[in-house]
């Protein structure tokens, strides 16, 4: 399986075979229909709200079928699943004999505790249940379960069907074998799943995300520099380093032959120095929204928002595809 696409769907029994329910038809979720579709698979979602649920089944097949057309999944693959798509207003529909399900409804802890209890209701007794959510604890959720055990986080980088990043995060009561099913799952339908050991609030990437927001945030504040000069700074500068390798790597490398030990040691000083200059609030300050929005208009300038999206799906389909082909 080549990361980042969906190209094929691993025959070794590993978890990615039969049904799986996407339960909340929003972006996230209909972006995680189009990736499960893309990969072949008989995808049912649902949600309460009809017009919703429609828009979002389209959605979903457009995904599938843009993977498909940007040579990140096979077209026969992605056509399959795509016409294989059904969309319910029935939970217990949606779920019956799936061995997988991802949750995408709205991030309230009340909701969602109910929509776990309803899965559990009705999903086979062996089904991987899933959350989507990024802020609110899986510990929290799977109480409300039958089988706490088989629930756990699964947190995606938006838009799940282009991002190969999903973050699994166990629960007080998930089980390992949990655990393991829902990454060999996700593997197999080409996420890149990483592994925390406990629930942690934001998990790996949104808490990393938000230090840098915040700092970013800070720096416009300030008056150091524009919305858009500090949005250049991160994605012409560390954030194409970032895309090819973690920070501790790249500071691995930045210190030569002695490797991160020297770097801590040579740069110490320096570094200390603007860790003591950032910024370490914890509520944003009243004049972040309007701040921002106005830097943004002159960034964005004419463009409309689904330019804007198309511009960076093109641009994440372009690294992937190079990734992937840089790894074969």
């Amino acid at each position: 399986m080549a990361n980042g696409g969906c190209e094929a769907i691993r025959e070794d029994g590993g978890g990615a075979r039969g049904p799986v329910a996407v339960i909340g038809a929003g972006l996230t979720g209909a972006s995680w229909a189009g990736l499960f579709a893309a990969a072949g698979l008989e995808v049912r979602l649902q949600d309460v709200d009809a017009a919703r649920l429609d828009a979002a089944a389209e959605r979903a097949a457009a995904a599938a079928r843009f993977l498909a057309g940007s040579g990140l999944a096979s077209a026969a693959t992605a056509e399959r699943g795509a016409a294989a798509l059904t969309a319910t207003d029935d939970l217990a529909a949606a779920v019956a004999g799936v061995r997988h399900v991802q949750e995408g409804v709205r991030e309230d802890l009340a909701l969602k505790r109910l929509v776990f209890a309803e899965i559990a209701k009705a999903a086979p007794p062996d089904a991987v249940i899933c959350t989507s959510s990024s802020g609110l604890s899986i510990s929290d959720i799977q109480t409300a379960a039958a089988h706490p055990e088989r629930c756990l986080a699964a947190h995606p980088y938006n838009p799940p069907h282009l991002v190969p990043l999903v973050e699994l995060a166990p629960g007080a009561l998930t089980a390992p074998e949990a655990l393991e099913r829902a990454f060999t799952f996700y593997a197999a339908v080409g996420k890149e799943p990483v592994k925390l050991t406990r629930d942690i609030p934001g998990y790996l990437a949104n808490r990393l995300s938000a230090a840098l927001w915040r700092e970013a945030v800070d720096l416009v504040l300030r008056g150091v520099a524009t919305v858009e000069d500090v949005d250049k700074a991160v994605s012409s500068g560390p954030g194409l380093r970032w895309a090819a390798m973690g920070p501790h790597l790249l500071y691995d490398l930045g210190g030569g032959t002695e490797g991160i030990v020297g770097h801590v040691e040579h740069l110490a000083t320096v570094k200390e120095g603007m860790l003591r200059d950032l910024a370490t609030w914890t509520e944003f300050p009243p004049e972040t929204g309007p701040a921002l929005d106005a830097g943004l208009a002159e960034e964005k300038g004419a463009r409309t928002y689904d330019e804007l999206v198309a511009e960076r799906d093109a641009l994440l389909v372009a690294y992937l595809r190079a990734r992937r082909d840089r790894r074969a």
